[in-house]
């Protein structure tokens, strides 16, 4: 191999390193940026992870809930599961660590992907009328604020925000295709 072959190869090796760099540090910018907006709200599966992130970028209405609880003190776990009562989505729990609040949403995975989105939003809703209350701090204080601030509907509690809140992420992602 002659000192021009090899140094062209060399030359080529290094632009190609250069433009895979570029690329590379593109696709981190852009992760990064959708992270910091969903970093306070966690799915456990690689699924809800994924409608979540559809709903954020479908939704005005979630993306405010996402952008408010990632203002917030409050991170939320969104976890597959069942609720009882016949509730298709749940905020089983809220738990203090530290200056850090700590909020669990279950979601019945068995639903189609936008009634997932919508029980999800409704479901956040919840989680930010619960961060927006300080002494709220462990799941019985929830279920006392839920007794003075909601109502009751068979066997669970509800406010008409997180009712409005899932209705209005449905009407948003119907309008707004994939």
């Amino acid at each position: 191999m002659t000192i021009t072959t090899r140094n062209t190869m060399v030359g080529f090796a290094l632009a190609l390193a250069t433009v895979g760099l570029a690329r590379l540090a593109a696709a981190q910018e852009a992760d990064s940026t959708m992270n910091q907006v969903v970093a306070r709200i966690r799915a456990t599966t690689s699924t809800l992870n994924a409608l979540i992130a559809e709903a954020t970028e479908r939704s005005a209405t979630f993306r405010n809930l996402v952008e408010t609880i990632h203002a917030s003190n409050g991170i939320v776990y969104v976890e597959p599961g069942q609720c009882g009562h016949g509730a298709q989505a749940c905020l089983t729990s809220v738990t203090a660590a530290g200056r850090i609040r700590i909020l669990w949403v279950r979601v019945d995975t068995r639903m189609p992907d936008w009634d997932l989105m919508e029980s999800i939003g409704h479901e956040l809703r919840h989680a930010v009328e619960v961060l927006s209350t300080p002494t709220v701090t462990s799941h019985s204080a929830m279920v006392l604020f839920y007794l003075r601030e909601g109502f009751r509907e068979s066997n669970r509690f509800e406010t008409r925000a997180a009712i409005q809140a899932g209705n209005a992420v449905r009407e948003e992602i119907r309008h707004r295709p994939r």
